[in-house]
C-alpha cells in the first residue's frame, strides 16, 4: 500500500515550492498530502496560486500575537492523528503551536515524525529583523534541539544543517541532507532563452545606461536583508569617485522596508525600485543585463536563482545568512565581503572595474547550478521519507512480536 504523508511547512504554500510538491508527488514513491494556509501577515511571503496541482488540504491559520513575537496554530493537529497518516513532516519552527502539540500527540501513538528545516536556529529575529538576542537565542535553540533529537528522522537544508544535528547527539541514520532548491530547469530554460539576446537593445528597452554595471536584488524588503546598506555603497561609491565604471541598482521585490529604503535613495537616480515582479520572464530580462546580485543582509534561496541565471552573488561576511549560503564559494561564484561598510563598497566598485573577474564568477555560478537541481531534492526527500516510515514500520512488528 502506497504510504501517506502530511506536511506541514512554513504555514502556506510559496510560489517557489509549488513545482517540488509537483514533481514530489509524480515521481515519489509516496502520497504527500500538503496541509496549508495563508502566509504570515506582514511577511513579504507570496502564496502559490490555487487550485495546487498536488495533494492538499486548505487550513485557517490562526496567529496569535505575542508582543513582538507571532505564534501560529493550524486546527489540523485531531485530522492528522485520526485519518491514515503513515508519518508527518512538519517546519522545524517552533512558533507553530500545532506543530509541537502534534509531535508530542504523534509520539504518543507511534506515528513517525520527520522535520525538515535548517537543523539548527536561525539567528534572525522576529520577523527577520535583526539578529536573535542572547538569551532568546539560547532557549530557542535548546528547545529546538530537545524537538530534534527527539524526532524519528530530520530532512536538513545543507549539510551544515545535518553536522550540527550529529552534533547535538542525532544519530547518523536519522539525518539527511536534500540540498534545498527552487525549480532551477525553469530558470535555466529562461537563460537560454535570452542569453542570445541582444544586451544593448535590451538595455535600452529596459530604460538603462549602454556602458554600466547592473547590481540586482531580488527578494523581499525586509530589515535583515540590509537593502539600505546597498544603497549607502552605491552613494559613497559615487560621492568619493571609486570606481570608473558608472554603476546602476536595480531592485526588485517589495516588503515592510520599501517605503525606508525609498527614502534613503532620494537623489540616487542610479539606485532604482522595480517593486515586485511575479513574471519571471520578466526578471530574467534583467537578470541577463545584470553583473550580480548583490543582498547585503541574511542570503536565502536567491542564491540559487541567481546561479541559474549565471548571475555570481555579492554580500556580507555574518551570522545571519540562511543555510544556502553554502552554495556561495567565496571567490569562486561569489563574494563574501568581510569588514566594514567602508571595504563593502570598495569591493563593489572593483567588481565593477574588472570584467575579468565578473566574468570568472559568472562563470562558477554556471558551474555551480549544476549542483542544485530540483529533481535531485525530489530523490532525496523521498528516500528519506519512505526509509523513515519503513524503519518505524520494523520497529514496531519488533515490538508486536
Amino acid at each position: 500500500m502506497t504510504p501517506r504523508i502530511a506536511v506541514l511547512h512554513q504555514g502556506f504554500v510559496p510560489t517557489y515550492r509549488a513545482k517540488f510538491f509537483e514533481q514530489l508527488n509524480a515521481r515519489g514513491s509516496a502520497e504527500y498530502v500538503i496541509f496549508h494556509g495563508d502566509p504570515p501577515t506582514g511577511s513579504g511571503w507570496q502564496a502559490a496560486p490555487e487550485p495546487l496541482r498536488f495533494p492538499n488540504v486548505r487550513v485557517d491559520n490562526r496567529e496569535i500575537p505575542l508582543g513582538r513575537w507571532r505564534a501560529i496554530y493550524q486546527p489540523v493537529v485531531q485530522r492528522i492523528l485520526t485519518d491514515r497518516f503513515d508519518a508527518v513532516v512538519m517546519g522545524h519552527e517552533i512558533k507553530f503551536l500545532s506543530n509541537l502539540l502534534l509531535a508530542l500527540r504523534a509520539r504518543q501513538r507511534r506515528l513517525p515524525v520527520i522535520f525538515w528545516g535548517f537543523g539548527y536556529h536561525a539567528k534572525v529575529g522576529v520577523g527577520f529583523t535583526a539578529k536573535s538576542s542572547g538569551l532568546a537565542f539560547g532557549v530557542v535553540s535548546q528547545v529546538k534541539d530537545l524537538l530534534a533529537r527527539q524526532a524519528d528522522g530530520y530532512l536538513a537544508y545543507t549539510e551544515g544543517g545535518a553536522e550540527n544535528l550529529r552534533r547535538i547527539g542525532m544519530p547518523d541514520e536519522k539525518v539527511w541532507v536534500v540540498r534545498n532548491t527552487i525549480d532551477v530547469e525553469a530558470q535555466i530554460r529562461l537563460h537560454e532563452k535570452y542569453k542570445q539576446a541582444d544586451p544593448v537593445a535590451l538595455r535600452r528597452e529596459l530604460g538603462l545606461k549602454p556602458d554600466s554595471v547592473v547590481l540586482l536584488y531580488v527578494g523581499r524588503l525586509l530589515p535583515a536583508k540590509q537593502v539600505d546598506l546597498l544603497i549607502q555603497a552605491v552613494r559613497r561609491i559615487n560621492s568619493m569617485q571609486l570606481s570608473r565604471q558608472p554603476i546602476e541598482v536595480l531592485i526588485i521585490g517589495d516588503g515592510p522596508a520599501a517605503e525606508s529604503l525609498q527614502a534613503r535613495a532620494l537623489n540616487l537616480p542610479s539606485v532604482r525600485f522595480l517593486g515586485a515582479l511575479y513574471d519571471q520572464d520578466q526578471v530574467a530580462r534583467y537578470m541577463r543585463v545584470a553583473a550580480a546580485m548583490v543582498i547585503p543582509g541574511f542570503v536565502g534561496l536567491a542564491v540559487n536563482h541567481a546561479f541559474a541565471q549565471g548571475l555570481p552573488v555579492i554580500t556580507r561576511d555574518h551570522a545571519l545568512h540562511s543555510p544556502e549560503i553554502e552554495y556561495l564559494r567565496n571567490g569562486e561564484n561569489g563574494l563574501i565581503v568581510p569588514g566594514d561598510m567602508e571595504d563593502f563598497a570598495h569591493v563593489l566598485a572593483r567588481f565593477a572595474d574588472t570584467p575579468e573577474i565578473q566574468q570568472q564568477l559568472a562563470a562558477g555560478a554556471l558551474r555551480s547550478r549544476e549542483e542544485l537541481h530540483l529533481d535531485h531534492m525530489v530523490e532525496r526527500f523521498d528516500q528519506a521519507v519512505t526509509a523513515t516510515v519503513r524503519r518505524a514500520q520494523e520497529a514496531g512488528l519488533r515490538r508486536a512480536a
